[in-house]
């Protein structure tokens, strides 16, 4: 019987959501579709920089691993 290297498996999920959502807040900011839609505007700003930070966590945590 194997075992499974949690913070591995959990490293790859941060990579692959970190991308999903970086890629996802930046394609929503893009175009200046939001322009009289500030909250939106703002939130899909956020999900990018949660993107961006679950990327890094996950690539730390692929080195660490």
């Amino acid at each position: 019987m194997e075992y499974v290297d949690v913070a591995s498996l959990v490293s790859f999920f941060g990579l692959f959501f970190g991308i999903l959502m970086l890629t996802g807040g930046l394609y929503a900011r893009r175009g200046d579709r939001l322009r009289h839609r500030a909250g939106a505007a703002v939130l899909a700003g956020f999900t990018a920089l949660l993107g961006l930070l679950a990327l890094g966590a996950g690539f730390v945590g692929i080195l660490r691993g």
